[in-house]
């Protein structure tokens, strides 16, 4: 069967692809393209499964393509929409062609699998404002690596992202609910989701609990995520009782982060003293370097912290925050995010 597809939306699937399926594992990088109903694409990360409505103007066929993400990147590249506003492409039997301006792309069908997944009895548990989801999203796992998990749970009537690591808490407020759960989603896939989802221009998007996933649900578009039920508690403070508060201009702090990140090795860690005196000690080898701070607290707060993780956690927030301590720990606050770092000694 033969069918014209905008070349912009082509464009768009591609690039979803491309951010939601990652490099980490190439043998996820591919869009399966099938008919039902109307002409759908679905891909997977190996956690993460997408299933997208593509066209409602196309002929209907059987096979199912599978097709190589850096093949079509390779195809669309420096290509102008104005002049090539649609792509050809013929369903057959024998494979799937696509052709556009002097090129053709040939893919033999191999009677592939589509990635899927079973949406049985779903539980709607929040309703989102995607910007800020994503944004919250991010932060909360930023600080995480390849083979952590991060934790998406209720408290009270709110959803919440929360990761630990080291000694840093991050968690940021998603969004209200009614339900009562915990769940735990692979680090790589939740990177997977931020970068991906940003490319998405709904307002909102749904979220729901399909069995033994998290269901995201947009105009045209359901993504189900893999993850792990958990049942133990929260490990934040809700009920932060400060010593201190104050508002600081995290610009200073950026920029000594920046040097650090420049002048050290990424695997050294740095001492923050908050007191009457605040300053930044970081040490390698023989060399000690002081950067002092323009923060004054009544008590005196020590704490050790990787500079590469906290440079990448401020960059995210706002450059005026509240500052929340006490002996066991110092809060930064930026509306949904929250930067909770232990303290290693305190004294009055």
């Amino acid at each position: 069967m033969e069918g014209w597809i905008p070349t912009k939306r082509l464009l768009k699937i591609t690039e979803f692809a491309d951010k939601l399926c990652g490099n980490v594992e190439p043998i996820h990088r591919y869009i399966y393209l099938y008919f039902d109903k109307v002409l759908r694409v679905s891909m997977t990360d190996g956690c993460a499964v997408a299933n997208i409505l593509f066209s409602k103007e196309f002929f209907p066929f059987e096979k199912v393509y599978k097709i190589p993400i850096q093949h079509l990147k390779g195809l669309l590249k420096g290509l102008n929409e104005k002049e090539n506003p649609f792509i050809r492409m013929l369903a057959l039997d024998e494979g799937l062609k696509i052709e556009l301006e002097n090129m053709v792309l040939n893919i033999e069908s191999e009677n592939d699998k589509k990635p899927v997944f079973k949406i049985k009895e779903p539980i709607l548990i929040s309703s989102v404002n995607l910007k800020s989801f994503i944004k919250s999203l991010d932060f909360c796992s930023i600080q995480g690596m390849e083979g952590d998990l991060i934790r998406i749970s209720s408290y009270k009537e709110d959803v919440y992202g929360y990761f630990s690591g080291y000694n840093i808490y991050t968690y940021s407020y998603l969004g209200k609910t009614s339900k009562s759960f915990s769940i735990e989603i692979p680090y790589v896939t939740i990177r997977h989701l931020v970068k991906s989802l940003s490319l998405i221009s709904d307002e909102k998007i749904d979220l729901y609990l399909n069995t033994n996933a998290l269901l995201i649900k947009s105009k045209g578009l359901y993504i189900n995520v893999c993850n792990n039920k958990i049942s133990d508690n929260f490990k934040i403070d809700f009920n932060f009782k400060p010593l201190e508060e104050l508002k600081i201009n995290t610009e200073e702090f950026k920029k000594i982060l920046n040097k650090i990140y420049t002048t050290l090795p990424s695997n050294i860690k740095i001492y923050i003293i908050f007191g009457k005196d605040s300053y930044i000690i970081a040490k390698d080898k023989n060399t000690t370097i002081t950067w002092k701070l323009n923060l004054k607290f009544k008590y005196k707060y020590l704490i050790e912290i990787n500079p590469r993780k906290f440079r990448s956690l401020l960059s995210r927030l706002k450059n005026k925050v509240l500052i929340k301590t006490n002996e066991n720990s110092i809060l930064f606050i930026d509306n949904n995010n929250f930067l909770d770092i232990k303290v290693k000694e305190f004294s009055k």
